[in-house]
């Protein structure tokens, strides 16, 4: 049941999305009937990038995901979207004190010179600033107000939508509601910075150990609701990687794809938001991760499974692969031919087994899958959406900078300690 206050908060969302959308809709008409063709891609590419900007909540998220996808959207789109990663528009001032005031009782007079300044980076849930403290630099990130109320109503339109989805007769058993709920619960979590400042730490101490690859240390002492403190670390540019010599640039993505790997199979622990606002390639050949707040813990059934049929792609086996599948169906129509699913599940891992990551469509794998699922009548529980959110993510990344890279053999020695740690056979 939505009560009273937020079924205002929807109205007016409601309204709000299809104002904005209207007029964007409008403006995009006349730029494509007026501008040369020379410009008119950019153009149109700029006023989507302004429409989510606009509109907030969970599109400034949906568009960071899709900047990261040249493969998907063009250069073009992704080189628009790519301001939301970090460049969205800042807070006012007193907004960020109230929610520092409200968060720390006493505002540090730091922070008070820091949020008075431009601020260092703004994405969809909050804008972060510098400031000096004890002679050493901290980044201090404070939570966009009404942001928690943009994202509910976001969620409620895309739950409506979900319910029609899943009337349609060729989307009838796809688990429609979950996905959006476990999409939705994600995204509010990122509210909570008590949570954030947990998860920034965990990611810090696990990855540790891991070469080439920097987490900044939350700071304890200046964090609260709404407002996380944590390590500045000088020199991020979004766009340095261009000027990386390949080689560096190579060794970076793999060293990314390593930490992924290790956090993902090893650790059960999903970092979905691995965009070029929260991943950062150094010139000294490091790269920084930032940004806890979207991640996913996963259940060790799930763990199990997903290392499992990741296992199987590596090896080419797709029975196994499709074993798993099975084991995550709910139930099954009584005219469900198992062994015809088997062996399409079969045949389309084998089909991609070694492809370098140029030629390796995941988002094109994952939807053959869904596809596979829905003719044979599988109804199975949507426990993959996170972990093939961070590959995706990641892929783009891949795709782009190291091409070359056997995506999938990459993970073979973090699926086989994952498997091991599981059996028990590790520490």
């Amino acid at each position: 049941m939505v009560d009273r206050a937020g079924a205002r908060s929807l109205a007016t969302r409601t309204v709000r999305i299809g104002a904005f959308g209207g007029a964007a809709a409008a403006r995009m008409a006349a730029i494509a009937a007026s501008s040369p063709k020379s410009t008119r891609g950019t153009r149109l590419a700029a006023e989507l990038a302004r429409l989510m900007e606009r509109l907030g909540g969970a599109f400034v998220k949906a568009g960071q995901i899709l900047g990261t996808r040249v493969d998907l959207v063009g250069e073009t789109v992704a080189t628009a979207l790519g301001r939301l990663h970090d460049s969205v528009e800042p807070m006012a001032p007193e907004e960020a004190l109230r929610t520092i005031r409200a968060g720390l009782g006493l505002i540090p007079p730091e922070f008070v010179r820091a949020v008075g300044g431009p601020s260092v980076a703004g994405g969809s849930i909050a804008c972060v600033y510098r400031a000096e403290r004890g002679g050493r630099a901290v980044a201090v990130k404070v939570r966009r107000p009404g942001v928690g109320a943009a994202i509910a109503a976001d969620m409620a339109v895309l739950r409506a939508a979900a319910v029609v989805a899943a009337r349609l007769p060729a989307l009838r058993r796809v688990p429609f509601m979950e996905i959006v709920d476990q999409v939705g619960d994600c995204l509010m979590a990122q509210l909570d910075f008590g949570a954030e400042a947990a998860n920034l730490r965990r990611l810090h101490d696990d990855l540790a150990e891991m070469p080439g690859v920097v987490v900044p240390r939350p700071v304890p002492e200046l964090s609260g609701d709404g407002v996380i403190a944590m390590e500045f670390i000088e020199g991020l540019d979004r766009g340095a990687i261009e000027a990386l010599p390949a080689r560096v640039r190579e060794g970076q993505i793999t060293s990314l794809v390593h930490a992924v790997y290790r956090m993902l199979f090893v650790e059960g622990f999903i970092h979905i938001d691995l965009h070029q606002g929260n991943t950062y390639f150094m010139p000294d050949g490091t790269v920084v991760l930032l940004d806890a707040g979207l991640v996913f813990r996963m259940s060790p059934e799930a763990r199990e499974r997903f290392t499992g049929f990741f296992a199987g792609m590596i090896r080419g086996d797709g029975e196994v692969c499709a074993d798993i599948l099975l084991s995550t169906v709910r139930r099954t129509d009584p005219e469900t031919d198992i062994a015809a699913f088997r062996a399409e599940v079969s045949d389309l891992v084998v089909r991609n087994v070694g492809v370098v990551a140029r030629d390796f469509d995941l988002p094109a794998f994952c939807l053959d899958l869904f596809d596979l699922q829905r003719k044979h009548r599988l109804y199975a529980e949507p426990e993959f959406i996170f972990p093939m959110l961070c590959l995706l993510t990641l892929q783009g990344l891949v795709k782009r900078y190291h091409p070359m890279m056997d995506f999938q053999l990459e993970a073979a020695p973090f699926v086989m300690h994952g498997l091991l740690v599981m059996s028990g056979a590790t520490g």
